[in-house]
């Protein structure tokens, strides 16, 4: 009896749940993290970790499409003469999804919490000018943080996907699935298990009226062609990473909106790890890269939506870039440098892949032919998707990834230095570590850029990653939704003007 009893109690809750879900705005996206998806924003490794973590939590400050920083929690900031110390004015009437009002302690935890090394947070790389005494309250809604060196681009700097606002004293475990934020939506239902997460609006949102929803139905669908179904079906409403077959499949299609991100910013790239063989020669590592048609990748891969790209963070259309020129391919330059790390005969290599993301497999693919002409052979080892992140992504010599756009300061740093949690070609070189680093501290902003874009030389020529291009990134919305604009940064997503016409608003 009490077993019968158990499975209706369990029907209930599961035919509630789809009930709410019928007037919710369906989002899909298109990288699982699986269970081991997270709400701490100190941990916003994946995708998926910041599809739902967009919804619960603000930042401090956000940044437009072209990467430049402007309010959020925090209403205007200042800093002193000599560029060492920075004073933020908080928004106030802000209050946390339990009705807690936000205050200074709020932002000081949790910007301390990302650099406490007993936390472990990938944050604490990017913020290495921040010490946990140097962020103090002036007042209940004033924070002050100090450096001991200027740090001219702070506020962009700490506009990261890690920088969201939780509670004072809210603590890895609780975080990991219950989110206290105060974002646009809150968490309903919330069951990995029966892959439900359901966020409703936040009625006391400090934004007058957004969110624009009633709620949000989060799921992630990793197969092109089942998203590509699901949004023409009109049971999804908005894709909000559209990968390249599904731009092509749905352009002129009436029962959904195509919406381009205003730049260019993520980027597809193929990753070797410098200290492993033969990708620990550098020669190696340029013959790899020198067989790679950029153009062709756009056109192929991306199906002509994005940009060629010269192996590092930023593109050749950007003004902060080294060069505004593509590097061209040289298959004959290969051969030699081949030869030269004795390889005359080629090599061959292991490329792992998986449908982990859009045009993962096809750039392996394509990356297979265009190698060949130089003797590089390539097996391509297709992986499952379910395991790829952690099974196979940076723990195999050679592999493809893809990142979201940031900010110069921040995309050089974030793979790149020679620490960096996610220094995916293990690459490490003093002095490009030296350039990034004194950049961060230059205020005078010609010597600046020319310090970013000897550091961009440095990575193109010697780094681990082959980065042929840029995405521009696209969301899909069915005819009727609007107010979803994809942006180039790195994993931020805002959903306050999301709405269906035919869904609770």
């Amino acid at each position: 009896m009490k077993r019968v009893l158990l499975h209706s109690a369990i029907a209930l809750v599961l035919t509630a749940n789809q009930s709410l879900a019928q007037d919710c705005v369906r989002v899909i996206g298109t990288e699982s993290a699986g269970t081991a998806v997270t709400m701490d924003p100190a941990f916003n490794t994946l995708n998926d970790d910041a599809y739902q973590q967009n919804l619960v939590y603000n930042r401090l400050v956000q940044v437009t499409s072209d990467f430049q920083p402007i309010p959020g929690i925090a209403k205007s900031w200042s800093v002193s003469e000599d560029g060492k110390v920075w004073t933020f004015l908080l928004e106030q009437g802000v209050t946390f999804h339990d009705g807690k009002p936000l205050t200074a302690k709020d932002v000081i935890w949790s910007f301390k919490r990302l650099i406490d090394p007993a936390v472990g947070s990938p944050a604490a790389g990017l913020l290495g000018f921040l010490t946990a005494d140097g962020i103090v309250a002036v007042d209940d809604f004033t924070v002050q943080i100090t450096t001991a060196e200027p740090v001219a681009e702070l506020p962009l700097l700490i506009s990261n996907k890690y920088m969201a606002i939780v509670q004072d004293g809210a603590t890895s475990e609780v975080l990991k699935s219950k989110a206290m934020g105060t974002g646009p939506f809150m968490q309903d239902v919330y069951d990995l298990a029966q892959d439900s997460r359901i966020f409703k609006r936040n009625p006391n949102y400090w934004r007058a009226g957004l969110p624009k929803a009633e709620c949000i139905d989060l799921k992630v669908i990793t197969e092109e062609v089942s998203r590509i179904a699901a949004i023409q079906s009109g049971s999804v409403d908005l894709i909000v990473q559209a990968g390249p077959a599904t731009v092509t499949t749905l352009g002129g299609d009436a029962r959904v909106e195509l919406v381009v991100s205003k730049s260019a910013g993520g980027y597809i790239n193929l990753s070797m790890q410098t200290d492993q063989p033969p990708f620990d020669d550098v020669r190696v590592r340029q013959a790899m890269k020198a067989v790679v048609d950029r153009q062709l990748v756009v056109d192929t891969v991306l199906l002509g939506n994005g940009l060629v790209g010269n192996d590092n963070p930023v593109a050749p259309t950007n003004p902060l870039a080294f060069t505004d020129q593509a590097i061209p391919r040289d298959v004959e330059k290969a051969k030699a440098l081949l030869a030269e790390a004795g390889f005359p005969d080629g090599i061959d290599v292991d490329l792992n892949t998986a449908e982990a993301g859009p045009g993962y497999v096809l750039i392996a693919q394509i990356y297979q032919q265009m190698a060949a002409e130089a003797g590089i052979r390539v097996n391509i080892v297709n992986n499952p998707a379910d395991t790829y992140w952690d099974a196979v992504w940076m723990k195999t010599p050679f592999f493809v990834s893809s990142w979201g756009g940031r900010s110069v300061p921040e995309a050089l740093a974030y793979t790149f230095l020679s620490d960096a949690e996610y220094n995916e070609g293990n690459w490490k070189n003093p002095e490009y570590d030296a350039l990034v680093l004194a950049s961060r501290t230059e205020v005078d902003p010609v010597k600046r850029v020319e310090m970013q874009k000897r550091a961009q030389e440095i990575l193109t020529a010697e780094g681990g990653l082959i980065i042929p291009a840029f995405l521009s990134d696209v969301a899909a919305l069915r005819a009727g939704c609007t107010g979803f604009q994809p942006q180039p940064s790195a994993a931020l997503f805002n959903y306050e003007d999301l709405a269906c016409a035919d869904r609770a608003q």
